[in-house]
């Protein structure tokens, strides 16, 4: 590991593995139906052609979006949908500037995802939806606070590392 390229290459990898969990968790489980509410799920599966047995934060949209008027405000959907979209927007950028070695950068994209990934938490649990009697946190939700913490331990590793390397070269 004496080779700088090797490490910078390896700092890239690393650093952009956090923000690609944290788009990935997108479409993980989000939540997951209680067992003696499967029946429950399996209804909604069945009603709106979508998982709601183990929905996703982007399944959650579709059986928003999918809903009538009297089940859910419409504009809740579009609250839901624009939350979704502005946490993998900026996991999107973090990704983007994790393969550009911008570790600030990261952090400050990692963060504001993180933002908007407390503001669903906050609105589905104020609303019920999870946790309630029908559903439990799924284990997206717990992956992509380990994602957050792994690209933020990774971008302060990768800044320490580059005035480490800064430092050699101005002395040699």
């Amino acid at each position: 590991m004496k080779d700088p390229n090797a490490r910078v290459w390896m700092h890239r990898l690393v650093l952009s593995a956090g923000p690609l969990l944290e788009i990935i968790t997108l479409f993980l489980p989000y939540a997951v139906a209680k067992d003696k509410n499967i029946e429950y799920a399996t209804y909604l599966t069945n009603a709106t052609g979508m998982n709601a047995v183990d929905p996703s934060m982007v399944d959650f949209i579709r059986v928003y979006m999918s809903a009538d008027s009297e089940y859910l405000s419409g504009v809740q959907a579009y609250v839901t949908l624009g939350i979704t979209i502005a946490i993998g927007v900026f996991a999107l950028f973090a990704l983007l500037f994790a393969v550009l070695r911008k570790p600030i950068a990261v952090m400050v994209f990692n963060v504001l995802s993180l933002l908007a990934f407390a503001v669903q938490y906050y609105d589905f649990s104020d609303r019920g939806v999870v946790p309630s009697d029908h559903f439990s946190w799924g284990w997206g939700m717990y992956l992509y606070v380990a994602a957050f913490i792994l690209t933020v331990v990774c971008a302060i590793v990768t800044l320490i590392d580059r005035r480490r390397m800064r430092k050699q070269t101005s002395v040699s």
